[in-house]
């Protein structure tokens, strides 16, 4: 009976001490502005509950995280909220509360008055007269004159001194920091003294546990030498370039503890510590997209190939996959309903297989030779498919310190099937004959030169940073190719966090391609259709499907007694002259904040079409969006939503003729089909895994 009762007991007191706990509703923070709520909110110990434990509908199901209000703590996020004002600089900061409760819930708000805050008055570096440091050094400091005295800005400021000087040949550097505080005038005196200590050099390189990995191929791939002037960013390069060979799972660089050599205080040791991986690696996945329905790839790599960080590398991939034949399932509209639309283009498997071998540190340690064979089979939406075989030698190399280039030859022999109408608008030749002889396999040579610089914080789902991109091609018959043309295109994208979960994102895109004379077609003026540009999709212009802006082609099957098109489908022509601006704003979730993300855009695109007159703008476009993201192991998963107020876009329209052979052109400016003016069939929906840019 005793062991009954004990039993029992807990549960009633368990019950008695959560009607007893007040559950978080609201946490807010009123008077704050040099610091903002959402650094607040993660200084403090008190927060809410998530919206689905709060929800009346949800509460009694415990969905949700539910946080209690604890009395001690709360009293104690006061004192954090006014120490972390002093930390910035706000030595008179006032923080009040203000406590809603229920018999259930509370809901407080923090009151701050911040104050004025203690302001820099003047900042002194001494220790330097001996040494030649930059100009800038004191406009690079985090902490500068006439702003608040930020605790952690003044400790930044000494780090930032000491890199420069570690960066300088002094790895033995100390930065000691002073500053004085004159409460009356709310200014701020700082000083640092810095010891740079000894200006050594690199006396001696030593490489820690290898096995199979040569002492040679780790030299080669470090970015200091013996004898070099010691330089902080240059171990973090070395580290960085040993980790890029795949080869290591563990890698540290940096002056060993032990550092003199022979007990010179100017030379010093360099440690290389590494722990190998596995040479062979095999990646493998699967997943899914509405334009390539099922899709599969798999990479089997061999690191240190006949030494030296070599690699040899075989690819495959396939797409489309239970649409496409021939694997193709008998529900395969209800599988990859995004195709149905592209049974032209989208009816067969497309594949990639290929083989790679890359030589590292070719003349110099960045420099990279990359030699590649190739098989394709591949489709762009309503537009076109290319199949060929090639092979391309590329050669890596780095100008300055992180301006990577690329310089390309790529050689292939295939052909690219486009509409036949495609031809009548390119070529103003309609019979079946020349389309086919126009649409032969073709040998294709280019010369690419290509250079990217990637800053952000993250490459798969960046929040700040920035990236810079451009190629410029060409294609001749003084390099081997039977087409000819000219390309450049040129991108950038940056990220600027507003506050702690708010992000802006911006995107430009320009490029331009000219025709020049080709050996095909009787020599006429040609740009292919895979290099042509087209916009329209989940990572262009959003408010039109896949390819569905810019210039189009219509062909029907034939003809009805009222003049309507039967069989009607619609080709993209592509253009010769792109120009598209994306902006998008990414904020939290109300709900589900740490796995959810929401984002507001505009995307901006504009097409030219070449004419014997010149270029010739097609319309600027301009659609509105929302989006909603969760965060996926893969990157964020994104649906989008787009509104399109424009017409259709006109284009000839072509007849098969049966009889004769021949495409007829039966309305040079045909309208297209209607669109709906319902505001939700003009929304245009978007599945994609990945950011849009």
């Amino acid at each position: 009976m005793v062991i009954g009762i004990a039993l029992l007991a807990p549960a009633p007191l368990a019950a008695q001490a959560e009607r007893d706990e007040l559950q978080v509703t609201g946490v807010g923070f009123r008077g704050n502005h040099a610091i903002g709520s959402d650094t607040l909110a993660v200084s403090i110990v008190t927060s809410s509950s998530s919206f689905l434990a709060t929800f009346f509908l949800t509460r009694p199901l415990h969905f949700g995280r539910r946080r209690t209000f604890d009395e001690t703590e709360f009293r104690r996020d006061v004192i954090r909220l006014q120490l972390l004002y002093r930390q910035h600089g706000y030595f008179e900061a006032r923080v009040d509360t203000s406590v809603r409760r229920s018999s259930r819930t509370v809901k407080v708000t923090f009151r701050i008055q911040e104050g004025a805050p203690i302001v820099v008055d003047s900042i002194a570096v001494a220790g330097l007269d001996s040494i030649p440091v930059p100009s800038r050094l004191a406009r690079s400091l985090p902490l500068a004159v006439g702003r608040p005295f930020d605790r952690s800005l003044f400790a930044a400021a000494a780090d930032t001194i000491a890199a420069v000087l570690r960066n300088r040949g002094y790895p033995f550097v100390e930065v000691y920091r002073s500053y004085a505080v004159d409460n009356a005038t709310r200014l701020a005196k700082v000083g640092f003294d810095v010891a740079p200590g000894p200006h050594a050099r690199v006396g001696a390189i030593v490489i820690d546990t290898l096995h199979r990995v040569t002492p040679r191929t780790v030299r080669r791939s470090l970015a200091v030498r013996e004898g070099d002037v010691s330089n902080q960013d240059a171990l973090y390069d070395s580290q960085r370039s040993l980790y890029q060979t795949d080869l290591f799972r563990f890698v540290s660089v940096g002056v060993a503890p032990e550092s003199t050599v022979g007990g010179n205080d100017s030379l010093v040791r360099v440690l290389v510590q590494v722990r190998e991986g596995p040479h062979t690696r095999f990646r493998t996945g699967v997943g899914y997209g509405t334009i390539d329905c099922f899709r599969a790839q798999a990479t089997l790599s061999q690191n240190n190939f006949l030494g030296g960080a070599r690699q040899l590398a075989l690819a495959g991939k396939l797409s489309k996959l239970g649409f496409g034949h021939p694997t193709a399932m008998g529900s395969r509209n209800t599988w990859c309903p995004g195709l149905a639309e592209d049974s032209r283009f989208s009816d067969t498997l497309n594949y990639m297989a290929s083989i790679t071998f890359t030589q590292p540190a070719v003349f110099a340690r960045r420099n990279t030779i990359t030699l590649s064979g190739f098989a394709e089979r591949r489709s762009e939406f309503k537009a076109f498919e290319r199949i060929g075989v090639g092979g391309l030698v590329s050669y890596g190399f780095a100008v300055g310190r992180d301006l990577p280039f690329t310089l390309t030859y790529r050689l292939a022999y295939g052909r690219t099937r486009a509409d036949d109408a495609t031809f009548c608008v390119y070529f103003d030749r309609c019979e079946q004959s020349s389309i086919a002889q126009l649409a032969g396999s073709r040998r294709q040579a280019t010369l690419a030169l290509g250079m990217v610089q990637s800053h952000t914080d993250n490459p798969v789902d960046p929040t700040s940073g920035h990236v810079y991109s451009a190629e410029a091609s060409y294609a001749g018959s003084g390099i081997g190719s039977q087409y000819a043309f000219a390309k450049f295109v040129a991108e950038a994208a940056s990220y600027r966090r507003l506050s702690h979960r708010l992000v802006l994102a911006f995107r430009f895109r320009a490029g331009i391609v000219r025709p020049g004379i080709s050996a095909v077609a009787g020599g006429v003026k040609f740009v292919p259709p895979e290099e042509r540009f087209f916009l329209g999709g989940p990572t262009t212009v959003r408010g039109f499907g896949r390819n569905e802006m810019g210039p189009v082609v219509y062909l029907a099957d034939s003809l009805n007694q009222a003049g309507a098109p039967i069989g009607l489908r619609t080709s993209p022509l592509g253009s010769n002259a792109v120009a598209l601006g994306n902006v998008e704003l990414r904020l939290p979730s109300p709900v589900f904040s740490n796995r959810f993300r929401l984002a507001v855009f505009l995307d901006v695109g504009h097409l030219w079409e070449q004419r014997t007159r010149g270029l010739l703008p097609s319309g600027l476009r301009a659609t509105p969006g929302m989006g909603i993201r969760m965060a996926t192991p893969l990157g964020p998963m994104r649906l989008d939503a787009a509104y399109n107020a424009y017409v259709r876009q006109p284009g000839p329209l072509y007849v098969v003729n049966t009889a004769g052979g021949t495409l007829d052109l039966v309305n040079p400016d045909y309208p297209g089909p209607g669109r709906s003016t319902s505001f939700l069939r003009r929304l245009q929906l978007h599945f994609s895994v990945g950011q849009a840019f």
